[in-house]
């Protein structure tokens, strides 16, 4: 019987060979003889995936096997190669944006609609947010902190102009609550004589009337050194005149002239030449009289410390007496003071002109008010004034008025309320109507109304109020201060914003369709 040759594969040659007697291997001499093919095995190999008795042990064998020292996948291995796939690893391990395959993935009309929504959604916000950033850049922000400031003093600049009211009548004085006082202010303020139609009056007038007024006095002095008249002479009556050319030659005739016109004599009486020639001239304290046909500009300055008070232009002269302010003025001659005056400027306070974006700011600049004889004829004004020292600060926000390195800019705003009450009140006369009404007669009827009925027939009369007429402005100082300055936002905050407003609009539309079910569908079809 023949011995049965085991068929081998040498790994080095690559070829089936018969083994030697005895299981010898590959021999380096005669070449092996050719086997049987009763002896070679030529089923197919398994797979080692589906062969359940190997439970894939060819794959893990060729994953085990490992290449000489130094060289992998036909490579030379260098020593830094595992650092770097470990380092790969690692970064790997904190990616939080785990892929799925897309046969994995699942999209319905649902989601497509929901996400056509979302990025008009977020069109709209982002936009929105651009539109608030640009408006945050350059607003103005106040805030507000204790003044500290309160002994220093604070600058008024003014231009006022009183359209009927002579400026030998205009006085300006200053008080405050401390008892500080300034009577007469004049050393840095300018008055200007004005016609009444606002005008101002040119140096020729002023000359003529100044030569006239000395002519005058000249001739008063030689009326009194030679105690007669001339043949021709012809008195002044003062404006009193009834018709052109009419004289005045005795202080009664002046004073006759003056009460037909319904005008007080008591100022003419210590003026009129006629007067002084009589020896009948008043008390030289009497007030004087409020001079008429001209109006005033009154512009410039007055420094004051930061106390609460009031500065006023009001009728008569102020003095001090006993301690207290008054005003000399004679009562019947109240309606001749004419508080009709226009606000051209009024600040406390350097103006810089970096109030225009500040909100709720008012100003008494371009404030115009006329008395007529329906409204009083004349009357008291009063203006309450609540003054905010103000600090602009920042590069923004005075950059274009500072100095160089100039960083803050200090001033004062007001807010204001105003009052005015007339000198002359109306008042209906029962008593008169009633005395009328017995008599046969009706009183002055109002809105054209006849008859005897009740309001119809009663008189109504002038009362003067008790009241001193002029232009008051009261203030008071806050005891804050307000510190103003121009935002900044950098445009970072801009990209914070919008990638918050984009993630949160697609997390928050994640959620919606997971509450509508789409995520459940996804689930069953996988399954």
């Amino acid at each position: 019987a023949h011995k049965r040759n085991e068929a081998t594969m040498d790994p080095r040659a690559g070829y089936y060979g018969a083994s030697p007697p005895g299981g010898g291997g590959y021999s380096g001499g005669a070449a092996s003889p050719s086997p049987s093919l009763d002896s070679v095995d030529m089923t197919p190999p398994v797979s080692p995936a589906h062969n359940p008795s190997t439970g894939g042990g060819m794959r893990r064998r060729h994953a085990g096997q490992t290449a000489p020292h130094g060289h992998r996948n036909g490579r030379h291995q260098q020593p830094g190669d595992d650092k770097y796939r470990k380092s790969r690893r690692a970064v790997r391990r904190l990616d939080m944006f785990p892929k799925v395959q897309e046969d994995y993935q699942v999209r319905t009309d649902r989601g497509g609609l929901v996400t056509l929504v979302g990025y008009g959604i977020a069109l709209v916000l982002v936009l929105a947010e651009v539109a608030n950033w640009a408006s945050e850049r350059g607003r103005v922000v106040e805030h507000t902190f204790v003044d500290t400031s309160l002994n220093k003093k604070m600058r008024v600049d003014m231009n006022i102009t009183f359209l009927a009211l002579h400026c030998d009548d205009l006085h300006l004085d200053a008080m405050d609550v401390a008892g500080d006082s300034q009577l007469n202010i004049v050393d840095t303020l300018v008055k200007k004589r004005l016609h009444l139609d606002g005008s101002l009056l040119s140096d020729e007038e002023i000359r003529v009337e100044a030569n006239k007024n000395a002519k005058k006095d000249s001739e008063d002095q030689k009326f009194k050194q030679v105690g007669k008249l001339p043949d021709d002479y012809c008195g002044s009556c003062y404006g009193a005149e009834a018709k052109e050319g009419d004289c005045c030659n005795a202080c009664d005739d002046v004073i006759s002239a003056y009460k037909r016109k319904r005008w007080g004599s008591h100022d003419v009486v210590k003026s009129a030449e006629q007067c002084k020639r009589e020896g009948r001239t008043s008390d030289s304290n009497e007030p004087k009289r409020m001079s008429k046909g001209e109006g005033c500009s009154l512009s410039g300055y007055m420094m004051f410390k930061k106390n609460a008070g009031n500065f006023h232009i009001a009728m008569g002269e102020g003095v001090e007496r006993d301690g207290r302010h008054i005003h000399q003025f004679v009562p019947e001659d109240a309606p001749n003071f004419n508080s009709s005056h226009v606000i051209h400027k009024l600040s406390f306070g350097p103006d810089y002109g970096l109030d225009e974006d500040v909100k709720g700011r008012t100003s008494l600049d371009g404030v115009s008010k006329i008395v007529t004889e329906e409204n009083g004829s004349t009357g008291l004004f009063q203006y309450f004034i609540k003054i905010v020292p103000t600090t602009y600060k920042g590069e923004q926000m005075i950059g274009a008025v500072a100095k160089p390195g100039q960083t803050t800019l200090e001033t004062n705003r007001y807010f204001f309320t105003e009052r005015f009450r007339p000198l002359m009140t109306d008042i209906i006369d029962e008593e008169h109507h009633e005395m009328g009404e017995k008599d046969g007669h009706a009183g002055a009827h109002v809105g054209g109304g006849t008859g005897t009925g009740t309001h119809a027939a009663q008189e109504h009369h002038k009362v003067q109020n008790s009241l001193l007429p002029g232009v008051f402005f009261v203030y008071e100082i806050y005891p804050f201060a307000v510190e103003v300055t121009r935002q900044s936002v950098p445009f970072t905050h801009l990209l914070i914003r919008v990638m918050a407003t984009v993630g949160g609009i697609f997390t928050v539309i994640g959620q919606v369709l997971n509450f509508l079910g789409d995520g459940k569908k996804q689930k069953r079809r996988g399954r």
